[in-house]
């Protein structure tokens, strides 16, 4: 499962300069890692069902009151990088999100294919219930997925990431999310993802994470 004969270098590069300017912009503050819609810069390290991923990200104030994130991610064994770009408004916490996917392979049998590419556009939210330790992240992207032996297809996802803070370090999530294709392949795919998260130090936690393909996996996450 942990292969590592594919390792792209210039992949592995682009992470590694992610590390370097991370730790020289240390700020030694508290981060929300259960928040989706939180901007920080961080590099991590997942393991699972899947194979290995390694990701980065580099956030920071845009302007006013906006921020920003990019992130740069090698997953399931180097098999295939998400290129994801965030800017969020602290005023009412809504953001805008591009996200990418560029791989060789694909294995859902289901799209008989060897080969796609993913790009999407959307909207996110930041609700906040009642009691405050409830929070939901509502989004939508519409996007296209095309490949050498694909029909160009495009499609709408919808996420409803749910998180509860039980306290400061230990939160519970689940996440719902449906696909549906407007032309192109056969999608209608309604999926879910559990999740867990503790902080072990300001600015360092680990989650693990579980869905209905029966996929898990465990991340180890700095921020900075």
């Amino acid at each position: 499962m942990f292969k590592f004969t594919k390792i792209n270098p210039l992949a592995l590069a682009v992470l590694s300069a992610f590390a370097v300017q991370a730790a020289a912009e240390q700020h030694g503050r508290w981060v929300d890692f259960s928040d989706p819609t939180a901007v920080y810069s961080q590099v991590g390290l997942a393991g699972g069902t899947q194979g290995v991923d390694i990701y980065g990200a580099l956030g920071g104030y845009l302007g006013g009151q906006f921020k920003q994130k990019l992130t740069v991610a090698a997953m399931h064994d180097l098999d295939y990088y998400n290129i994801d770009y965030f800017a969020l408004n602290t005023t009412n916490s809504t953001g805008f999100s591009l996200k990418t996917t560029w791989s060789d392979v694909y294995d859902e049998p289901e799209y008989d294919h060897d080969s796609y590419n993913k790009a999407s556009a959307g909207v996110v939210k930041k609700l906040i219930l009642e009691n405050n330790n409830f929070k939901v992240y509502p989004s939508m992207n519409l996007g296209m997925m095309w490949g050498d032996s694909i029909p160009s297809t495009t499609f709408i996802e919808l996420d409803i990431p749910v998180r509860y803070t039980v306290n400061r370090n230990f939160w519970l999530g689940v996440t719902p999310n449906y696909s549906y294709a407007l032309r192109g392949l056969d999608i209608k795919d309604l999926d879910a993802t559990v999740d867990a998260g503790y902080q072990l130090a300001e600015q360092v936690a680990v989650a693990a994470h579980f869905n209905n393909d029966e996929e898990v996996w465990a991340d180890f996450t700095f921020a900075f």
